[in-house]
């Protein structure tokens, strides 16, 4: 497991490091039925900067990628049809050795099996997965993981509200529309895959995402699981699971570190609910969420320095109605109502978060157990990062997250090395 731990975790560093000074021409964008290719990266570029940095040695597997746009449809909370886009990242043998080409070979003779990975927040459409990497060339963190360095195929959906759909609002922390854009881009993204005879794939698929994403996998779940669609394991890391404690516990502070992220709630759930957003969030700073959150312009730091710190009272970020009246609202049971932790699901679920997060605290990992438990008579694991890694210092949110996806990269890899035989 070590090992497999340091790769993961060294693979973050590449992405957001760059390649070492090594330089890639931008690829010619391949159309395809429904898609494109829209990055196609050797393998050699990948392992040369690893190796440069002494963080892999030279029998380490390495997989290029090529990453492909596809564009599907989804609906939204109300029911309406809207196109979507996402990201499909496919191990590639561009460059590879024979011994690791061969190995290639031989997985995409049994089928790749494939990772559905849910990002987590972002505001800005440039941070958005099929931007991301028609801008850079490159997935962020845990496409690389799983691709490069597992050899899985990665979907990342964009989420309504990004990629070809960035007209439409955001639907943050909405169950429904949630679960829509990640089991319809898997269903299209099969089809994509078949169709354009990109790769054999194996039933089953593993599921994973962090903070927002972790929230979507939960979400998505359900939905796989009503209609039918095999999941091997989930691993849902540091979500807000359940949504009315964590508000119920952000209205009773002075301060809270990030607001972008209880503001963006509101921003979408008045939205959705077609409520006034004085009802939640005071002026000055209620008239700034629409410039803020629709344009898709801003980044969650370049929007947290638009708003305050301070939770309530003069200048604070909530409205006194909210503050005071919040018990019975129609804030809290639109919250009670998204919440993704009612139902029993009937595939192994892995809640992984570290325990000094104090943006979403792990006590909501601990009630989402204990409901799943007491409510719905189902055995959910509970992973605690920093005991299973054995860290010598908590860790919080944001800091959390390349922890976790080394644990769920490890988490796949056993069961499909178990089940599969590679």
């Amino acid at each position: 497991m070590k090992y497999l731990v340091n790769i993961a975790f060294l693979a973050l560093f590449f992405v957001f490091s760059g390649c070492g000074g090594s330089s890639l021409d931008e690829p010619q964008k391949v159309a395809f039925k429904d898609g494109e290719l829209i990055a196609d990266f050797p393998a050699n570029l990948i392992k040369e900067d690893l190796l440069k940095k002494g963080l892999i040695d030279k029998n380490t597997t390495v997989f290029g990628f090529r990453a492909y746009k596809l564009s599907y449809t989804t609906k939204d909370d109300e029911g309406k049809e809207l196109n979507a886009s996402g990201v499909i990242i496919v191990p590639s043998d561009l460059t590879l050795n024979q011994e690791d080409k061969a190995k290639l070979e031989q997985m995409k003779a049994i089928g790749l099996s494939i990772v559905v990975d849910n990002h987590g927040t972002v505001f800005a459409n440039k941070e958005a997965p099929s931007v991301l990497i028609a801008n850079t060339m490159m997935p962020e963190g845990s496409g690389v993981i799983y691709s490069s360095l597992a050899g899985f195929i990665t979907l990342q959906a964009d989420y309504i509200g990004f990629g070809d759909s960035k007209e439409h609002y955001h639907p943050y922390l909405l169950k429904n529309s949630s679960a829509n854009a990640v089991v319809d881009f898997y269903k299209k993204a099969l089809e994509f895959l078949s169709e354009n005879n990109i790769a054999k794939v194996n039933s089953g698929i593993f599921l994973s995402g962090y903070s927002q994403g972790g929230y979507v996998t939960l979400a998505a779940l359900k939905k796989f699981e009503e209609e039918h669609i095999a999941v091997n394991i989930a691993t849902p890391m540091a979500g807000p699971y359940l949504l009315d404690p964590i508000a119920q516990s952000v209205l009773s502070l002075e301060e809270i570190a990030i607001p972008s992220f209880m503001a963006a709630v509101a921003h979408s759930y008045a939205t959705l609910y077609k409520q006034d957003i004085t009802s939640l969030i005071q002026e000055p700073y209620a008239s700034k969420l629409s410039r803020l959150f629709d344009s898709k312009e801003y980044t969650r730091e370049e929007i947290d320095k638009e708003l305050t710190t301070k939770v309530k009272g003069e200048n604070g970020l909530f409205s006194d109605e909210i503050v005071q009246n919040y018990q019975g609202s129609w804030f809290q049971n639109a919250l009670k109502a998204n919440s993704v932790v009612d139902f029993a699901p009937q595939t192994p679920v892995k809640l992984i978060q570290c325990k000094g997060d104090s943006v979403v605290p792990y006590a909501i990992s601990e009630a989402s157990q204990n409901i799943f438990a007491n409510y719905f008579d189902t055995e959910v694991d509970l992973i605690p990062v920093e005991d299973t890694l054995g860290l010598a210092n908590y860790l919080d949110h944001v800091a959390c997250a390349k922890y976790a996806y080394m644990i769920a990269n490890n988490i796949f890899v056993e069961y499909r090395k178990a089940t599969i035989g590679y």
